[in-house]
């Protein structure tokens, strides 16, 4: 979650476009045969435009190298990817599922990324057409609420990845205090309250908490007012991730930084902060470096269209949603009424770049069991990268 408001103007200029390139343009392979029959439309709820155009077009090159990976097509009916800028914006997420839904009659949903508009998308669905909604990042517990048996969420709850984190700060990294500074925003609520769970069953506590403004970059206050503590634990993203570490290390303040969210930190900005990043400990459900096949695959046709640049976890989000919808519809032997992809997706398990993958019910929704990863940072020859500490294998991704 970086550099959002750096690159609006290129997220603008691409546009619907991405898709098009992937369709045969930009590098991708041309298929044997050419795909025929009706095809399978995934809508895509997306935003182009305000502070998650950066997330999204993460996201976007993602789906772009999933499409290139099947050759478009899906049991030799070719795969269309139809776009809607959502703007950042919950309200105008339903419209846009509205259009795609009702209006393109897609058989399934990947997105929005922003949590309120994920939950106002679902809602929607449940009362509208009914297909599956894929999430490409955890969502909050509340939007359980609104999950209408339609919404598979793969990376799973916010709640359980601050708990794996914080047990293992307490159990692993053995601090029992813990000073805490975030943005306000749905994710970190969720994320403190996880991490304060399993950092208790250790002992743990939280010296202090602070939430600020989205679009903090100066964070003397804070920084001035805080009390020692074993470690930091902070949810700071966008134009405020590196200034936040690098005002931390100006004040002097020397307990170890720990993030709940490795992708607020991409490589270029590890880079911009060099030596004063090494050391941060992170957790995420992917990081580029997983070693087995199906993420040697997916980077390597990434870096096809993008030289030079790894996946993130959005990226690979988005990557996992079509290759679960095409895998469902393999089981369904082509049929995509909304409850048949539903009952296949259910309980599916399928190998992904981040590992094993296999959704159960929960409540409302569907949630994952699968691998979540320790990182920390260190310096690899010339650049700064996650590394992974430790898997956790086949955690069930709850609240």
């Amino acid at each position: 979650m970086s550099k959002r408001l750096t690159v609006l103007i290129l997220v603008v200029v691409l546009g619907v476009s991405v898709f098009a390139a992937a369709c045969g343009n930009g590098g991708t392979p041309e298929t044997t045969a050419a795909p025929s029959g009706e095809p399978f439309k995934i809508g895509f709820n997306t935003a182009f435009t305000d502070f998650m155009a950066y997330d999204e077009m993460l996201a976007q090159k993602g789906m772009k190298t999933g499409l290139a990976m099947i050759d478009n097509q899906i049991m030799g009916r070719p795969v269309v990817v139809i776009e809607r800028d959502y703007a950042s914006d919950p309200a105008q997420a339903v419209e846009k599922a509205r259009e795609l839904a009702e209006g393109e009659k897609v058989h399934c949903m990947v997105g929005p990324i922003f949590s309120p508009a994920t939950a106002a998308v679902t809602g929607f669905l449940g009362t509208s057409t009914g297909i599956p909604d894929f999430s490409i990042m955890g969502q909050p517990s509340d939007n359980l609420a609104t999950a209408s048996g339609l919404a598979f969420i793969p990376q799973g709850l916010y709640g359980s990845q601050g708990y794996y984190f914080g047990k293992y700060c307490g159990e692993v990294l053995g601090y029992r205090s813990a000073n805490c500074i975030h943005y306000e925003d749905t994710a970190a609520y969720q994320l403190q309250e996880g991490f304060e769970r399993g950092f208790a069953e250790f002992g743990g506590e939280i010296t202090s908490i602070n939430y600020t403004p989205m679009d903090t970059v100066d964070f003397s206050p804070w920084l001035s007012a805080m009390k020692p503590a074993d470690c930091t634990l902070f949810w700071v993203f966008g134009n405020g991730a590196v200034p936040f570490v690098q005002q931390y290390n100006q004040y002097g303040l020397k307990a170890p930084l720990v993030v709940p969210m490795a992708n607020n930190f991409d490589r270029e900005q590890l880079g911009d902060l060099g030596d004063m990043s090494v050391g941060m400990v992170a957790c995420d459900i992917y990081v580029d470096s997983v070693d087995n096949p199906e993420n040697k695959a997916f980077v390597e046709k990434y870096q096809e269209f993008y030289p030079g640049e790894y996946p993130m976890p959005q990226g690979y989000a988005a990557q996992q949603a079509l290759f679960m919808f095409a895998k469902a519809v393999e089981t369904t032997g082509g049929d995509t009424t909304p409850a048949k992809l539903i009952e296949a997706l259910s309980t599916m398990s399928i190998n992904t770049p981040a590992g094993k993958l296999t959704m159960k019910p929960y409540k409302d929704a569907f949630i994952p069991i699968r691998d979540f990863f320790i990182l920390e940072v260190k310096k690899v020859g010339d650049g700064y990268q996650w590394v992974i500490l430790e898997t956790l294998s086949q955690v069930e991704m709850g609240e």
